[in-house]
């Protein structure tokens, strides 16, 4: 507002993240559960929030110092305005910009994290969120979500083999027909030339009419001014 009264408003907008941002992000918060920082920086590298001029270490250094105080306390000693401060200073810090496809992850966890502890104040984000973060890192980046993964690339493959005989025919076809235009020129037939000459009509008086209208307005300026 123009008295500097922040207003949230809720416009109803639904997103999707990728299978890509999902792994990242689990990683990312699975590495402040068990206070892997070294990781959680490679992570954030490694998907490209971090421009890569920075320091690795140098990022896992100061995510550190956001991540261990919040370990170990209850959910009300825990400041969210002195966290969210200290993680606007480590954005700007590192040149990190807003990531459009995380906003709305970001609204739905406050979201759930204000209602649980509506439900009960002594509510741990943290120590709640560990098996389930676990779970889904066990589910897709171990070895059963690497054997989905194989088997995704596998009919992926079989999908293109199936196409192959398709896909050579049409390369081969188009491939036949830039040697004909290189050798005989590109022709064209009786309605498309008379098409191309009545767009080109069209655009000649577009044209010739603009200039009228430029010229007029130009000389009622200077006479105006006279």
């Amino acid at each position: 507002e123009a008295d500097g009264t922040i207003v949230a408003v809720d416009l109803g907008i639904a997103g999707r993240l990728g299978k890509k941002e999902r792994r990242f992000l689990a990683e990312i918060l699975y590495g402040f559960i068990v206070r892997d920082y070294q990781r959680v920086a490679e992570v954030h590298f490694g998907a490209g929030y971090v421009p890569r001029q920075h320091n690795v270490s140098a990022f896992a250094q100061a995510i550190r110092a956001i991540g261990e105080p919040i370990h170990g306390q209850s959910a009300d000693t825990i400041s969210m305005a002195k966290l969210l401060t200290l993680l606007f200073e480590v954005t700007e810090l590192f040149d990190m910009a807003t990531r459009p496809e995380l906003i709305l992850l970001q609204k739905t966890m406050v979201v759930v994290e204000g209602v649980a502890r509506t439900l009960d104040p002594a509510f741990n984000m943290w120590k709640t969120s560990e098996p389930v973060v676990g779970d889904w890192i066990a589910g897709n980046l171990g070895p059963r979500g690497l054997l989905t993964d194989a088997r995704d690339g596998a009919k992926a493959l079989l999908a293109l083999a199936r196409q192959a005989p398709d896909l050579a025919a049409r390369t081969d076809r188009l491939s036949r027909e830039i040697d004909l235009m290189a050798e005989n020129g590109l022709r064209f037939d009786e309605a498309t030339a008379r098409a191309i000459g009545k767009a080109e009509a069209r655009h000649t008086r577009s044209g010739r009419v603009a200039l009228w209208v430029i010229a007029l307005t130009l000389i009622y300026i200077a006479w105006k001014l006279l």
